[in-house]
């Protein structure tokens, strides 16, 4: 059976003018897997063309055969890998009162921090984006993501705890 460096590459005019295209692109990841069709298609071998790129044979080996079942489709990022986040859509009362909370001198510094990680994931921001520009840890922002999804502005404050109050 042969190896996955025999799978050739044949690319049609227009599989080729967008490769060249991607191939031309800032973003590094998907210039690269370009260049690698490319010299796979111009007959160089995987070791052949990790060796001109710069890059792994591991990865020509994988991105040829990817290439080759699904064609430049298979060149697309993956989905990314974890659990999906809820939806966090807020209503305007709620929207108005955590910029209230959040820019308000008099809030509570956690009930401030709360407001901005909500209003930051409503946004649409990743819990790893909101956690690296509010300065907080991601657990933080996956705690009160979840909890303003399941309770709303009522989650966002400290549930009693046990024992004789301070």
């Amino acid at each position: 059976m042969p190896g996955p460096s025999a799978v050739p590459i044949v690319l049609s005019v227009d599989e080729r003018a967008e490769l060249v295209r991607r191939a031309g692109l800032p973003e590094r990841r998907r210039a690269d897997r370009a260049r690698i069709i490319l010299a796979c298609a111009d007959g160089m071998s995987n070791a052949g063309a990790a060796q001109a790129l710069g890059v792994a044979v591991k990865s020509v080996s994988k991105w040829r055969c990817l290439f080759a079942d699904q064609r430049l489709a298979g060149l697309e990022d993956a989905a990314p890998i974890g659990r999906p986040k809820a939806e966090l859509v807020l209503e305007e009362a709620e929207r108005a009162q955590l910029i209230r909370w959040a820019r308000r001198a008099k809030t509570a510094q956690y009930l401030a921090m709360r407001a901005k990680i909500v209003l930051a994931c409503a946004e649409g921001g990743t819990n790893k984006q909101v956690a690296s520009d509010l300065g907080v840890d991601e657990s933080t922002v996956d705690r009160w993501r979840a909890r303003f999804v399941a309770r709303r502005m009522d989650g966002l404050h400290d549930e009693p705890r046990p024992g004789r109050p301070p």
